[in-house]
């Protein structure tokens, strides 16, 4: 909406994908966020934006991720801080996140 728009500035940080997942997925490696905008700036017709690209999966049916997710304290800060996140996710796996201890994530 408006106000993401505004904040990055029609450049969104992130690329947005709808995958099935049927099969395990191809490891993806990005740089971060200075070496992104240095690649951008040395070659920006090889890497188009001077964005990372962080990656949240968000299951629509029964699903197990195997690793390299977020830290829960860093889940729930977005959940916090991006209240269009927490529309996307819905609000019981939001109330759940939110509530999960790092004892429990596993089962959040």
């Amino acid at each position: 909406g408006d106000k993401v728009r505004e904040k990055f500035k029609d450049q969104l940080p992130f690329l947005f994908k709808v995958l099935s997942v049927n099969k395990a997925l191809s490891i993806q490696a990005h740089p971060a966020k200075d070496h992104a905008e240095t690649l951008h700036a040395q070659k920006p017709s090889v890497y188009k934006d001077p964005n990372h690209k962080p990656e949240i999966a968000i299951a629509l049916t029964n699903f197990e991720g195997l690793c390299g997710f977020r830290p829960l304290e860093e889940i729930q800060k977005f959940l916090n801080s991006l209240p269009e996140l927490q529309t996307v996710i819905g609000s019981k796996p939001t109330q759940d996140l939110l509530a999960a201890k790092p004892d429990s994530y596993e089962t959040a």
